[in-house]
């Protein structure tokens, strides 16, 4: 018989074999006690012996099974081919007769436990009956006592009442007499207090003719005073007007975030400077001269092109911009250069104002107003674009580029204009402005050092020590107070400062002080070398000096 590959049969061919492995599961097997007391039976085996005999039962039967295995598996593979779908067909007819077996079951279990349920409910509803029947039972028997026992009630009300009826009767008949003399003496009593009442109603009327009469000579009178009133009312509001007009003293504080704005326009426009003109990188110790002849604060600043010289130089630019703006515009009174003998007047004027503040009260202020109005119809009007236009470019002229300097003055002069209306508003203010430009660097309240980021790293010579004593510290921008009425110092704005401790610029006087030693050694060099030369050719043979002297 030709042999037959498995092909669609096969799975029905696993099928089958996992049914009868099924069968063979569900077959008897001998219990776990027997196979245990077989096992202590044979303890005393050996193992060795057990496992050798086992070994040749076990190859018999792998030969046996591939004998048969090769020998019927056509016979099977035909069988399974033509019996296969009979053999599904009636595993199928078993498992649904199993299932309909099983839902028959579940039903016969649902009807019982509903016929369970409805004895149940059967009983429950004959008990209810009962329970009902008794209920109403005793509401008939408390009703009949209810109707006997209101009866009763009522007869027992009527009887107190006509008692009460009879009593009642019996007291008026016994006090009508003593309530009509009662009465007759009553009447007579308010026919007394009637004539009383009479006699005092006149009285009353003649009082009040008198009342009217001076109440209308009062009003009279207020009418006049209301009308006089009235007319100093308008004087005093005339003369108001008149006051506030020569007194414009505005109680509105000035808006100190200005003064923030400011700042930082000036830390914008020192950038101006980060680049050096050729002339002080061909010629850095010639433009340190002029610079230092222009503004001594230079003296300690070194002129080239590194990291430490930039910072200090536009940290010196935003000083020398600050302090021109303090000497030329913020000043109390005369700003410099206003009048040829300021510095006679300005001091004197200040400690008049001082004078005043300590008073206490407006005095100062409305002294104040009426004092800058005269200095402005004198010609001492705050102006100050030309002053410290100039002064500003006068300094830093040597350190410019010259392409950027029409750049520069035209954001400087936006930030004069700027100050120029801060401070306009400022002196019409109620409270008086102060602007410190000396830093002190213990005052850390009214002074923030200048951040040094990015120079942490600064290394410092531990044998050398510089003295800072005799450098002034660098006001980057002016601390400004408000003196109020009541004489309280209030800060506007908290003025920055470098100050000579800072690490920056004690590398930046190490770094000066070795060039100036560098350069003074170079030149000590050249004169020795000039001296050298002098002297050898003094004495060659043909030297003039040789020959003037044979």
């Amino acid at each position: 018989m030709p042999k037959y590959t498995n092909g669609a049969r096969g799975g029905s061919t696993r099928r089958r074999d996992v049914t009868s492995d099924e069968k063979k599961d569900q077959e008897p097997r001998p219990s776990n006690d027997l196979v245990l007391s077989h096992r202590n039976t044979e303890g005393s085996r050996n193992s060795a012996a057990i496992l050798a005999s086992s070994n040749g039962a076990i190859q018999r039967l792998a030969a046996f099974t591939q004998y048969f295995e090769s020998s019927f598996t056509s016979d099977m593979d035909m069988v399974e081919r033509v019996y296969g779908t009979e053999v599904d067909r009636e595993a199928e007819i078993q498992r649904l007769n199993e299932a309909m077996e099983a839902l028959s079951n579940l039903k016969s279990e649902q009807m019982e436990n509903l016929r369970r349920e409805n004895e149940e409910l059967l009983n429950g509803q004959e008990a209810c009956a009962l329970e009902r029947n008794k209920y109403r039972t005793m509401q008939e028997e408390l009703e009949a006592q209810y109707a006997e026992a209101e009866a009763d009630r009522e007869e027992e009300y009527k009887r107190k009442l006509q008692e009460e009826k009879d009593k009642t009767q019996k007291r008026i008949k016994t006090s009508k007499a003593e309530i009509k003399a009662e009465s007759r003496e009553r009447v007579q009593e308010l026919e007394d207090q009637n004539a009383e009442l009479s006699a005092m109603n006149e009285q009353l009327k003649q009082r009040l003719l008198g009342i009217e009469k001076k109440l209308e000579a009062k009003k009279t009178r207020h009418a006049r005073v209301e009308k006089s009133l009235e007319e100093d009312n308008k004087k005093l509001t005339a003369e108001l007007k008149q006051l506030n007009s020569e007194f414009p003293v505005e109680g509105q504080p000035v808006d100190a975030e200005k003064f923030q704005h400011i700042s930082d326009a000036i830390k914008v426009v020192s950038r101006y400077f980060q680049k050096l003109p050729a002339c002080a990188l061909t010629h850095p110790e010639a433009v340190h001269q002029e610079l230092s002849k222009l503004s001594p604060i230079f003296e300690s600043t070194p002129i080239w092109q590194s990291e430490i010289s930039e910072f200090l130089r536009l940290r010196h630019v935003r000083h020398v911009i600050s302090t021109c703006l303090s000497d030329f515009i913020w000043q109390p009174f005369f700003p410099q250069n206003c009048l040829p003998n300021r510095e006679v007047v300005s001091p004197f004027l200040e400690a008049v104002s001082n004078s005043l503040s300590a008073s206490g009260g407006r005095s100062e202020s409305a002294w104040r107003v009426l004092t800058l109005r005269g200095i402005d119809d004198l010609g001492g009007e705050l102006s100050g674009v030309e002053p410290v236009m100039h002064r500003v470019l006068e300094i830093l002229q040597p350190l410019i580029v010259p392409s950027e300097s029409a750049g520069f003055q035209k954001d400087l002069l936006k930030i004069i204009n700027e100050s120029i209306t801060l401070w306009k508003a400022a002196r019409k203010d109620e409270a008086r402005f102060i602007v410190e430009k000396n830093p002190d660097p213990s005052d850390k309240e009214n002074w923030q050092a200048e951040d040094t980021q990015g120079f942490e790293n600064v290394s410092m010579p531990p044998d050398e020590k510089i003295d800072t004593s005799s450098i002034t510290p660098l006001c980057l921008f002016p601390n400004i107070l408000q003196t109020t009425s009541g004489g309280e110092s209030v800060r506007v704005h908290q003025g920055s400062a470098l100050f000579p401790t800072s690490p920056v610029w004690i590398q930046a006087v190490l770094e000066k002080k070795e060039h100036e030693e560098e350069l003074a050694k170079a030149v000590s060099d050249a004169r020795w070398k000039v001296n050298a030369r002098r002297m050898s050719s003094s004495a060659s043979p043909n030297s003039p000096v040789k020959e003037r002297f044979s």
